[in-house]
């Protein structure tokens, strides 16, 4: 418990110092929020030109599509908002002998790397998303119980613990590879499918979706559960949270493993 308390006061003071670290450049940072706004609302804007042009896809109507890409772009923000320097493992840290910082210091190196990045541009893809949800939802007929609100707040908070898990495996293969970049953002990337009822892919990509990278478990299961039925929403949050615990693990056992194998050679 004690080391509970030191890691939550630990976090505190290294997000208070990533946050005076951003509000030094106020502009840049207002224009990070505002650019990742435009970004994911021309890209829906594009998704809705296509959409238009035919009356549903899978039986989804044009408010469909939008809740569900509204909803996936939820646990993704939690997750760029808090975690985003795993990108730094992957593309450059690892490469450049730069993880030392984070080993002479008493305190968890995963911990350190995580903690002493925030990223507001985040917020432009929550206030996206919210939008849509509200917008979109007003349109459309919801199944609203306990057990699928319960369902949509689990998948948004352990779905972005997923999408931190993967981040996370994946940057860890740089300790062996020197740099793991692509592999980070092709695995990450693939997320963009679940913005898509998961019904209309191959059994392959679905199989991949739910199991292999469960962006679709997260966020096309659960829209698709609160907007058609079809599957147990109690089931559903349970194996959510068993992937989210058991990815998450593995991500960490990775990375352990991978500093036992860390060179400080700058190469």
């Amino acid at each position: 418990m004690k080391r509970l308390k030191r890691y939550i006061k630990l976090y505190k003071t290294y997000l208070e110092r990533a946050i005076k670290s951003r509000l030094e450049y106020k502009k840049d940072a207002i224009i990070g929020i505002i650019s990742f706004l435009i970004t994911n609302v021309t890209s829906f804007a594009s998704l809705m030109f296509i959409v238009q042009s035919i009356p549903s896809l899978n039986g989804w109507t044009m408010y469909e599509l939008g809740f569900l890409y509204g909803f996936s772009m939820i646990p993704r923000a939690i997750d760029h908002l808090l975690t985003d320097s795993l990108w730094y493992i992957g593309y450059w840290y690892v490469k450049n002998g730069l993880i030392d910082r984070f080993l002479i210091r008493p305190v968890n190196s995963l911990f350190q790397v995580i903690a002493e990045v925030f990223q507001p541009e985040a917020i432009g893809e929550a206030i996206v998303g919210v939008a849509l949800l509200v917008m979109c939802g007003s349109k459309i007929s919801i199944h609203w119980s306990f057990a699928n609100v319960v369902l949509l707040i689990v998948a948004s908070l352990f779905g972005a613990a997923i999408f931190t898990a993967i981040k996370l495996i994946t940057c860890s293969i740089a300790f062996w590879t020197k740099r793991s970049g692509q592999l980070m953002s092709t695995a990450y990337n693939f997320a963009d499918f679940s913005k898509y009822p998961i019904k209309i892919y191959h059994p392959v990509i679905k199989f991949i979706m739910t199991f292999i990278l469960p962006f679709g478990l997260v966020i096309s299961i659960p829209i698709e559960v609160v907007l058609r039925g079809g599957y147990n929403a109690v089931v559903i949050s349970i194996a959510i949270i068993f992937v989210a615990s058991i990815l998450s693990l593995l991500g960490y056992s990775i990375w352990n493993m991978g500093l036992k194998r860390y060179e400080s050679s700058g190469s």
